[in-house]
């Protein structure tokens, strides 16, 4: 019981590193995908609306919506 405990503590901090390192990386590519449309022409209000349409999984991926869907969801062992 108590190693378990120990173990889920360990377990915590990395699933949130991990989703920080998933979202870093969306806002990453979401300044490059607007720069690059800006380069290429587009006006900036027009690239800065696609970028964000663009980054939908960036609000997808939040804690949130993480723990709307992990109380919904029941996990069932077979």
């Amino acid at each position: 019981m108590v190693l378990s405990f120990f173990r889920l503590l360990f377990l915590i901090p990395k699933f949130l590193w991990n989703l920080a390192g998933i979202k870093r990386t969306i806002r990453r590519s979401r300044r490059k995908f607007k720069k690059a449309l800006v380069k290429s022409g587009l006006p900036k209000e027009l690239a800065k609306e696609l970028a964000n349409e663009y980054a939908l999984p960036d609000e997808i991926i939040s804690l949130r919506t993480l723990a709307k869907f992990s109380k919904y969801s029941s996990f069932k062992r077979t």
